[in-house]
Parts: structure tokens; sequence; C-alpha cells
């Protein structure tokens, strides 16, 4: 619930407040990558922590996939991209309100990027723990 929301749909002559994610960046390694979804879209009428819910069952065996704590993005109001760096674990925040919810990921982009992906397929093929590293 942005304070320029209001401006924003006067502006653009939308009907409803627009998805808002204002992103600030300056580091090597580390990255937030965002889907705003409009509920409204959904053929289901589900709630923000229902969809966390979902996240939650689906990815809690995962070793390498963390579903952060509903309203833990809130804390303090910032998702630090960086805070991955040298990590090849990836985590999930679902958060938003009535009308529309986001889906974050953080990860380190050079660890889970395309290199961490393959050895991490790679080990799987190979029947081996997934997060197996040499290094």
């Amino acid at each position: 619930m942005h304070k320029h929301l209001p401006e924003m749909k006067a502006a653009t002559g939308i009907d409803f407040p627009p998805v808002f994610n204002p992103i600030v960046a300056d580091f090597y390694s580390g990255m937030v990558v965002t889907t705003p979804i409009h509920k409204r879209f959904l053929k289901k009428q589900i709630s923000t922590k229902d969809i966390w819910q979902m996240f939650k069952e689906y990815y809690g065996g995962h070793s390498m996939v963390e579903i952060m704590p509903f309203g833990e993005e809130l804390k303090e109001n910032f998702i630090a991209s960086n805070s991955l760096s040298e990590n090849n674990k990836i985590q999930i925040f679902i958060y938003g309100n009535e009308e529309r919810f986001c889906i974050t990921t953080r990860y380190d982009n050079l660890g889970k990027g395309a290199s961490g992906a393959a050895v991490q397929c790679m080990n799987i093929m190979l029947g081996i723990e997934e997060n197996y590293s040499i290094v």
C-alpha cells in the first residue's frame, strides 16, 4: 500500500491500483525477482496466506528452497538482494493484500544461476545429493 499508488492510478487512468515494486540495487552477487499478481485474474478467490501455504506444502521437503515465514518481509519493509551471497539456497517470500500479491524469490545469481542449477540437475540425474559440491 505505497503512498504513491493513488497518483499512479490517477495519472494512468486505470480503475485499480497497480502492483508497484520499486527496486534500487548496486551489488555484486544477489538477485531478487518479483512476480506481481492481481487476485481478480485468478479463477478461484484465494487469500495471500492460502497461496503461501500452497508453496510451503509443495517445497517443504526441499533442502535448497526456503519458504520464508508469512509476513517475514514486512519486519523491516525491505528484502536485501545480496543476503544469500555465496549460497546455493533460494528463498521465496509470498506477501500482499486483499487485491494483489507478490511472489518474490531471493538468491545468489552467481551461485544459484545457470551454473549452480546445472550442477544441481546433474547431481539429481546421477542420484547423489542435489546440493553436493566439491568446493
